[in-house]
């Protein structure tokens, strides 16, 4: 059997699976032996397993995600109760078995199931204003100095994940998608923002922060002349970048951390990032744990400072966040991992599926803009289900 009819089959069979975008395609992950569900009680005990330095297979790993809640959890941060669907705060998978594809993961479509009724936001424009002119303040008054503003859509549907990853892996791939579905719920995203990449003592971060729309007048060239020339733009990179540099500094050895890249342009269906790339050696004797708690949640879809920050946002928040701005990656059993960031996703769960977007504000910010960026961000994901 082909490796495209295999995914099929296990797709057919109802198996719980997750697929993650690699350098030459994709990896599927299948069979799992073990299904942990994270909490504030069992978290750290997960990420302080013992590693092992003996031959390991490719599937000596455990593959899934981190809630954003879990994550301020895990460094101290309270969340205030807030509206929320009893979602998991974290699971992660062992796998038994692990197939790779090269560039196409599968020519795979479902029967279609028009959707008539529009998604419904949570923050609408107006309430959007206020809470963006509340921040502008707290900016104003040296509390924080970019924050972003987390708006939601849901809508009632049963979708096909498969169907739909593979769709929006067609026409807009991003170097960190990835899909779960699992029995009781499934993820789709594409994600374009790498948290953590570590390989024995070296690890990386890529920030992104800037985005603009794509249109006939907005190539890639103008696009990074846009970026140079926007104060807004430029202080919000600059803030983020420096921000991971010292938190990758928390756990790499003096003078290793470098900008390897610095504000290139990345281009994606519906726009373009502004984005750098951050390396560093890691110090002797850090554990995984250390390095979750220094890296996560990413600073450029939070703000700056991070713990001030992180603070204003959920008082602010009436609703979890749920997966977005977690992260969803692996922790191999030799020490190295990769992360992404958890943005321009859906998660379907009680036939609910839901997108979360933020936009950063700073003080050269303008609510309107920020606002439609948010749409922007959105779009990609809302069109699957037209």
């Amino acid at each position: 059997m082909s490796k495209h009819n295999q995914l099929k089959e296990i797709h057919k069979s109802g198996k719980s699976y997750a697929i993650y975008k690699s350098n030459n395609g994709f990896d599927l992950y299948t069979d799992f032996s073990k299904k942990i569900i994270l909490s504030k009680k069992n978290v750290s005990s997960f990420l302080e397993k013992k590693k092992i330095s003996k031959k390991y297979k490719s599937t000596d790993l455990f593959i899934g995600f981190f809630g954003y809640e879990l994550l301020n959890n895990l460094i101290g941060i309270k969340v205030p109760k807030q509206k929320n669907n009893n979602f998991p705060k974290g699971i992660f998978y062992k796998p038994e078995k692990k197939i790779s594809y090269s560039n196409n993961l599968v020519n795979y479509q479902a029967n279609k199931t028009r959707i008539k009724k529009k998604f419904e936001i949570n923050i609408n424009k107006k309430s959007y204003t206020k809470i963006f002119n509340r921040f502008k303040k707290k900016i104003k008054s040296g509390e924080t100095y970019q924050i972003k503003i987390c708006t939601k859509y849901k809508l009632k549907s049963k979708i096909d994940p498969l169907d739909f990853f593979c769709r929006l892996s067609r026409t807009n791939l991003a170097p960190e998608a990835f899909m779960i579905r699992d029995k009781e719920y499934s993820i789709i995203s594409c994600s374009p923002e790498n948290l953590i990449t570590k390989k024995g003592s070296l690890i990386s971060t890529k920030p992104i922060a800037g985005t603009v729309r794509k249109s006939k007048k907005m190539n890639k060239t103008k696009a990074l002349s846009y970026f140079r020339n926007n104060i807004k733009e430029t202080k919000e990179h600059n803030m983020i970048v420096d921000m991971e540099r010292n938190d990758m500094s928390r756990i790499c050895k003096v003078g290793s951390v470098i900008l390897s890249k610095k504000k290139v342009v990345e281009e994606y269906k519906d726009l373009f990032h502004y984005v750098s790339l951050i390396k560093g050696k890691i110090k002797n004797n850090v554990k995984n744990i250390d390095i979750i708690k220094a890296m996560m949640p990413g600073g450029s879809v939070i703000g700056c400072p991070k713990i001030s920050t992180l603070n204003l946002l959920n008082n602010q928040e009436k609703e979890n966040r749920n997966i977005y701005t977690g992260s969803f990656g692996y922790l191999k059993f030799n020490g190295d991992m990769k992360f992404n960031i958890i943005i321009r996703s859906i998660l379907n769960y009680k036939n609910i599926s839901e997108i979360s977007v933020a936009s950063g504000v700073v003080i050269d910010s303008n609510a309107n803009h920020e606002f439609r960026e948010n749409f922007i961000k959105a779009k990609a994901l809302i069109e699957l289900f037209k």
